[in-house]
């Protein structure tokens, strides 16, 4: 089955759940669009890695479908924050075996698209994946934080009041600090959501990500689309997150050096 056949059905129950939309559509639009350029970031990685055909449909399909449990998620609660609503990757799973979508597909495919959607949203992945399950969920996680920063950027670059939905619900205080971000960033690994506790923890969080990517067609995309260090450079050069957020741009810029 051609991807194009994918990415019409995605298309067509995007619009079915934002017909019946009874508050602003906005953010499920965004998550559409987010759906499509996380492809295209999955796309450029398969190309640019040597995976098996298998593992590389895979990642393709999986990187569509990752959130296609967000728009009725939002729907039903209001919010993209799993912690107030639900695990929006189980629910995607849920999503695609009752509709249906992976029905056509060799059943190698189907089970590795479900494990990539089920899992993209972990904050920690299981020990022992087998090597294919592993490919396919970290090339989607790596494909969707790329785009997500870019999403961030864009909105947090944009005018103030920020949209509720977009920043998780998170205050725009900028006398708050988690000193959980703060540790996790300066030693070098991937700060939590569950630890954010305002807007600017969410840029610092951003900014981490750099240290969890899987792949250097990944790390080399983060580096050179510069959405991380922009939203870095829109943190006030005062406490509580002006030395956190100097550390962390020194890493990116010697990174881009070596990259």
């Amino acid at each position: 089955m051609d991807i194009a056949v994918h990415q019409q059905w995605l298309q067509d129950y995007f619009a079915r759940q934002r017909a019946s939309a009874a508050r602003d559509p906005g953010p499920l639009d965004l998550k559409m669009e987010h759906s499509l350029l996380v492809f295209a970031n999955a796309a450029r990685m398969v190309e640019a890695e040597n995976f098996s055909p298998l593992v590389g449909r895979s990642c393709l399909l999986a990187a569509l479908y990752h959130d296609v449990g967000r728009f009725e998620q939002y729907l039903r609660y209001g919010t993209f924050r799993d912690r107030d609503s639900c695990n929006h990757g189980h629910l995607g799973v849920r999503i695609l075996k009752r509709e249906g979508a992976l029905a056509k597909e060799p059943p190698d495919v189907a089970r590795l698209v479900l494990a990539g959607v089920g899992l993209h949203n972990r904050f920690s992945l299981p020990v022992h994946m087998p090597r294919q399950t592993a490919l396919v969920v970290t090339v989607v996680r790596d494909a969707d934080k790329l785009d997500i920063l870019r999403v961030m950027d864009c909105h947090l670059r944009g005018p103030e009041p920020y949209h509720p939905a977009v920043v998780l619900q998170l205050p725009d205080d900028p006398g708050l600090a988690s000193p959980k971000v703060r540790q996790a960033v300066l030693e070098r690994r991937s700060a939590a959501y569950a630890d954010l506790l305002c807007v600017n923890d969410f840029r610092l969080l951003l900014g981490s990500w750099y240290f969890d990517l899987h792949f250097s067609s990944s790390r080399r995309q983060f580096l050179r689309d510069g959405h991380a260090a922009s939203l870095l450079q829109g943190l006030r050069d005062c406490p509580p997150h002006a030395d956190v957020r100097d550390a962390l741009l020194r890493e990116l810029r010697a990174a881009a050096e070596t990259a």
